[in-house]
């Protein structure tokens, strides 16, 4: 989020929809994070928010008064202790003291001065809070924008972060955090590094997905201005058809188009850009920043809009059930058709959903090791399935593991309570070694994991004193 880009390019009214979402929260007081997946834009979003803050200044109620956003680069800590990041606060403050009257910018320098050598946290504290005052006086919120924040946590103390929502807590009626991320806080390797921000965060999420027609049109014009033929009308929606919209799709599009001066006919465009390595790379991009649910779920919504486009051409041959096969399925998933809708990656028309980009519904239809789906347990019958398949080569010991991991998702169990909690209470008087443990666990990767080095779904953590595994049912995204 660099402050010498060009953002005065973009329109006030880019996107206006998450923008809007953005300032609801700012107007109740509310914090939460924003979550796109690589090559979504969250970045771009976020950057326009701290540099064009006069437009989110338009979207908020008016009785909130003023705002300052401010941009925090926690990812540049000197140093990760207390003192490092209450200093890279008010660094954070005087890099954009531009912005201030002349009464805060003293404000600002002063605190910055005296504080850029403190090594003592009270001390760095206490000049954080005292800069934050003037601001509480003159009821202007302060939006400390935090990008990137998931890899902040992975080198920060729980103590680190929970000082984070103490800061809020004492000027709650000032500080709003908007924190960056490319997953939910739920994902993360360690969410209870976040402590006490991790409810604070996890509260409001805003999803950064595909552009809406206006901006993935001015993204075009923007990405081609160099360009000896600019896009045509045509070329134009061709792009926006091909990517769904999606930014990082469309910005590689456009690279495309400025480099290659025979352009094919549009209908040999998609043949065209799937061999080409940077398309391929966001794809898989796209694609592993799923679940395992979710990749079965556009992979079977694929072939079903396979299906329905090989019936419109054969008219005379449509199987009587289709129709009652395609509502099973939308019923039956509705929950992740909404939630992928939601990053921007399907569109709803009425009654029928659809993969926006066409690029990723072709490149989803030739795809090795498609998602498997999530792991559940029929309650009647007992028996347990991934997606749709029978697990029925699980031994007891590893049936009752999976069930109890089913019934109690995304917990960190310690080895100790998973034996105690599954082993029949014979083989725990015997004594039940870690070796026994690892190799159960072993075999299961085996038999549920498409990559079992690489495990989704039952995942090691590493606590102290013990460590154990966490298990998600919809297969961890990576």
């Amino acid at each position: 989020m660099s402050p010498n880009r060009s953002w005065a390019a973009y329109p006030s009214t880019y996107r206006a929809k998450e923008m809007k979402m953005l300032a609801g929260w700012i107007s109740a007081g509310e914090s939460g994070s924003v979550v796109g997946l690589l090559g979504s834009g969250r970045s771009n979003l976020l950057g326009f928010l701290c540099y064009r803050p006069e437009v989110i200044q338009n979207y908020l109620l008016s009785q909130v008064g003023s705002v300052a956003v401010i941009p925090v680069d926690l990812n540049n800590l000197p140093a990760p202790d207390l003192s490092a990041l209450y200093r890279v606060i008010i660094r954070s403050f005087y890099r954009v003291r531009d912005q201030f009257d002349q009464n805060l910018q003293e404000k600002i320098v002063e605190a910055y001065q005296e504080s850029r050598a403190e090594q003592d946290s009270f001390l760095a504290q206490s000049a954080l809070q005292d800069l934050i005052l003037p601001f509480q006086s003159q009821q202007i919120r302060v939006i400390l924008v935090l990008n990137r924040f998931d890899r902040f946590c992975q080198m920060a103390t729980p103590q680190m972060a929970n000082t984070l929502r103490g800061l809020r807590d004492e000027f709650k009626d000032t500080i709003t955090y908007i924190a960056g991320m490319t997953q939910e806080v739920a994902y993360w390797p360690d969410p209870s590094a976040l402590g006490e921000m991790y409810e604070l965060l996890d509260n409001y999420i805003c999803w950064v997905g595909a552009m809406d027609g206006e901006d993935a049109q001015n993204l075009i014009e923007r990405a081609t201005a160099a360009a000896s033929d600019p896009p045509t009308d045509t070329d134009l929606k061709t792009m926006i058809t091909l990517t769904g919209a999606y930014p990082s799709l469309l910005r590689t599009t456009c690279n495309w188009w400025l480099i290659t001066e025979d352009k094919p006919p549009h209908l040999c465009w998609v043949e065209t850009l799937l061999v080409e390595r940077s398309i391929q790379h966001r794809l898989v991009q796209i694609w592993q920043g799923l679940t395992q649910e979710e990749q079965f779920v556009l992979s079977e919504l694929q072939k079903l809009q396979a299906m329905k486009a090989s019936i419109k051409d054969r008219a005379n041959d449509k199987p009587k059930n289709f129709n009652q096969i395609y509502q099973g399925f939308i019923e039956g998933h509705l929950k992740i058709l909404t939630g992928l809708a939601t990053k921007g990656l399907l569109r709803q028309i009425e009654t029928d959903w659809q993969i926006r980009a066409d690029l990723l519904a072709v490149f989803i239809a030739r795809v090795e090791g498609r998602g498997r789906g999530r792991i559940w347990l029929d309650e009647q019958t007992g028996e347990i399935y991934q997606g749709e398949t029978l697990l029925k080569d699980l031994t007891a010991l590893e049936k009752s593991v999976l069930s109890f991991l089913i019934q109690h998702p995304r917990i960190s169990h310690t080895k100790t309570d998973l034996i105690v909690n599954t082993w029949p209470d014979e083989l725990r008087q015997q004594g039940v070694t870690d070796s026994s443990l690892y190799q159960l666990v072993s075999t299961l990767r085996k038999q549920i994991e498409p990559n079992p080095s690489e495990p989704s779904y039952l995942i090691t953590w590493r606590g102290k004193p013990e460590g154990g595994y966490q298990f998600f049912p919809e297969g961890r995204p990576k």
